[in-house]
């Protein structure tokens, strides 16, 4: 078994890529809560 520490740098697109998209599908989920939240309040007068 050989030990490359670079393959770490060369990992780091894939990381960076995994971390956008987890990014990316926590804030559509967040969106998504707050537009059904708008949607089903209820007018008070």
């Amino acid at each position: 078994m050989e030990f490359t520490p670079m393959n770490f740098v060369y990992n780091l697109v894939y990381i960076l890529k995994g971390e956008l998209g987890t990014f990316v599908a926590l804030g559509t989920i967040a969106l998504a809560t707050m537009f059904l939240n708008k949607l089903s309040e209820k007018k008070q007068k």
